[in-house]
């Protein structure tokens, strides 16, 4: 079992792209703690308005999907 999760874990952290995402993640969450305007840089303000559905008008062009599939899967 434990060289199983070892071998699981080597996989996992050989990827760049996951040691790379894993990274972004940490610097960007350690940003966002810190202060305001290292919030305003991060986007999250831009994001906070689509977070709730109803709470924009542009919600419907934002999440419209194409070749009028929203007729047939309506949004909750």
């Amino acid at each position: 079992m434990n060289l199983q999760f070892n071998d699981m874990v080597s996989v996992i952290f050989m990827s760049h792209a996951t040691v790379a995402a894993l990274i972004a993640l940490i610097l960007d969450t350690t940003l966002t703690c810190e202060n305001d305007a290292a919030r305003k840089d991060s986007g999250l303000q831009w994001w906070e308005k689509f977070s709730v559905y109803n709470a924009d008008g542009r919600n419907d062009d934002f999440y419209r999907l194409p070749c009028r599939l929203n007729d047939f899967f309506p949004a909750i």
